[in-house]
């Protein structure tokens, strides 16, 4: 079976997704979790093409770029969609991601306490907005079983890992989604309690 190392931070953030993939997938996987500390000494070290985290290690190869990790996992675990148009409706998806996630890691890491909740509620409707086009989209294409009608794709595992990881990032003991997105919400549950079962209870940073 081919081993898989997934090198991240003990955060969420950008390996959500890949980790509840490999998860999903019941890979041969182990999930690296690199302390701040130790970041400047692995910087530098070699394993990181760009500086930069997550990377996925298979077999002593190594792949950089987060949404680049998640679409070749998608593609090895038959996560991708059907066609073309399919795998353009995932692939957008996954390009949402900087646009509603920067203003929460912006929040996330700003020292100045007078401007955290002005932050806090910027990220949070920018969320929001971004939700509820989703939720519009998923109803256009038949508010089905999965996103995209009757298979899991890495549509599902992104929104249902990638919206609540916001949520909690901001604080948010009540998601919001049921309020924007009742529909995805519903989605969002189903997959948590069977899919994503084991992710959230092994691998998901609370």
């Amino acid at each position: 079976m081919v081993k898989y190392t997934l090198h991240y931070f003990p955060v969420n953030g950008r390996a959500v997704v890949p980790r509840a993939i490999l998860s999903c997938a019941k890979a041969d996987w182990v999930d690296d979790r690199i302390a701040m500390t130790d970041w400047p000494k692995i910087k530098k070290s070699g394993l990181c093409e760009f500086e930069q985290l997550p990377i996925l290690e298979i077999e002593g190869k190594k792949y950089s770029q987060s949404n680049a990790i998640n679409l070749y996992l998608a593609e090895t675990f038959n996560l991708m969609g059907k066609n073309a148009e399919e795998n353009y409706q995932i692939t957008n998806l996954l390009m949402t991601f900087d646009d509603f996630m920067g203003p929460c890691f912006a929040y996330m890491f700003c020292k100045d306490e007078s401007k955290l909740e002005e932050m806090r509620k910027v990220a949070l409707d920018k969320v929001k907005f971004f939700i509820g086009k989703i939720e519009k989209r998923y109803i256009e294409l038949g508010k089905g079983k999965y996103f995209l009608g009757d298979k899991l794709t890495l549509a599902d595992i992104y929104i249902s890992t990638v919206f609540p990881a916001a949520f909690d990032l901001l604080k948010e003991k009540e998601c919001p989604c049921k309020e924007v997105a009742p529909n995805l919400a519903e989605l969002i549950k189903r997959i948590k309690e069977n899919e994503l079962k084991e992710f959230y209870e092994k691998y998901y940073v609370k």
